[in-house]
């Protein structure tokens, strides 16, 4: 039951963000994919890791600006831990530095994290650049680490990435 209300009321303001704020920026919406590696290490009482083994990560995101300089990113992102597959769902709050030829970012990503029968929180802290190809392409460039809280006991994971955003202008 909680899946299915966190869902529907993750659709319902990702719309009215879209709506309302990204109209007013002026600046459009986004669909990405990116694909990296992510770099485990600790454990919990039911998450085993095999510490600093990387794993592929790859994953899809929206980009929505509600200001030039401040998007909302939700986005997924699956990967292992140890033999385990992991789902990570975030919702990136992004600060972004823009110069001539690219833009610099930082922002934290709160989101879940799903490993088999396990959900928890997670919270990260992430940094990148994105680069303008043409007119409604754009490529980037992001480091993220996370904490993933289970119990009382938490694990860390670094996510390197790079990837493609088409923008609806």
């Amino acid at each position: 039951m909680f899946k299915k209300s966190a869902a529907v009321s993750s659709a319902l303001l990702i719309l009215l963000v879209r709506l309302a704020g990204a109209q007013a920026a002026g600046d459009a919406v986004g669909l990405g994919v990116s694909v990296g590696a992510a770099f485990p290490s600790g454990s919990t009482a039911r998450i085993t890791t095999s510490n600093g083994e990387a794993s592929l990560d790859w994953g899809f995101y929206v980009n929505i600006p509600l200001i030039y300089t401040f998007h909302l990113t939700p986005s997924a992102e699956l990967y292992k831990l140890g033999a385990q597959n992991a789902t990570d769902m975030d919702l990136a709050f992004k600060f972004i530095v823009p110069l001539s030829r690219f833009s610099l970012y930082a922002g934290v990503a709160p989101g879940l994290t799903a490993v088999g029968e396990v959900t928890a929180l997670h919270v990260g802290a992430l940094a990148g650049a994105s680069f303008k190809l043409v007119s409604n392409l754009d490529t980037f460039l992001q480091a993220k680490y996370q904490w993933v809280f289970e119990g009382s006991r938490n694990l860390r994971v670094l996510h390197l990435n790079a990837g493609m955003l088409f923008n609806f202008r």
